[in-house]
């Protein structure tokens, strides 16, 4: 089943969470404002586990943090901002907006490191 709101009240406004939707909504809008340089956006981008074999470099850290607001199509960003939508207000308001923040990058890090080893 597909959530369409829960009904557990918050109790300040989710700052945090809003700025993660916008700033995924914003990396989906360029990488279609791209067009037929997409695949080059990608591969600059995108955590691509290949480019690991050689070592860690800078550009590598970053592409894990610039990959966690990429997605592969509408239906990708409309399933993952509906979740985050849903459920991250209450996450955000019982973990506090630091704590959030830190928990979203976290997660998008043991994600990242699961597919590099995987």
């Amino acid at each position: 089943m597909i959530p369409i709101r829960d009904q557990i009240p918050t109790r300040r406004v989710p700052y945090v969470n809003y700025l993660l939707i916008a700033a995924n909504v914003f990396v989906f809008i360029l990488q279609w404002l791209a067009g037929s340089n997409q695949d080059a956006l990608v591969y600059q981008f995108a955590l691509i586990p290949a480019s690991f074999s050689n070592g860690i470099g800078f550009g590598d850290i970053a592409d894990i943090f610039s990959s966690m607001f990429m997605h592969a199509g509408l239906a990708h960003l409309g399933g993952n901002m509906l979740y985050l939508w849903i459920f991250g207000d209450n996450v955000e308001d019982s973990m506090g907006r630091g704590r959030y923040l830190l928990f979203y990058l976290v997660g998008g890090l043991v994600a990242s490191l699961a597919h590099i080893f995987t």
